[in-house]
């Protein structure tokens, strides 16, 4: 079977297979939409709040190359944008034909 790797749709070049499904968090949309220009203010608010996370591992959360998430950081998130879960996460589908 054939590589079908797309990885101009994806935040970060980040490939998945055509047919599956693969969540990405929005946090780049929700950003520019609350006014952080760069992900270390957004790091030092979180950090402000009482979050703990490292700045390499919050990096690759933005950068949607995280494998996993704690549910501090997620609520954490949510908090700060003020947002739904929907709206921090977004759902990566097959390209139409």
């Amino acid at each position: 079977m054939p590589d079908t790797t797309d990885s101009a749709s994806t935040p970060a070049g980040q490939g998945y297979k055509y047919g599956q499904r693969r969540l990405a968090l929005n946090v780049r949309v929700l950003m520019a939409q609350h006014g952080y220009r760069d992900i270390s203010k957004l790091y030092r608010e979180l950090i402000s709040r009482g979050c703990d996370i490292s700045y390499s591992q919050f990096k690759r959360i933005v950068d949607n190359q995280a494998e996993k998430l704690n549910t501090n950081v997620l609520d954490a998130l949510l908090n700060l944008f003020d947002c739904r879960i929907d709206e921090l996460f977004i759902t990566l589908d097959t390209p139409p034909d």
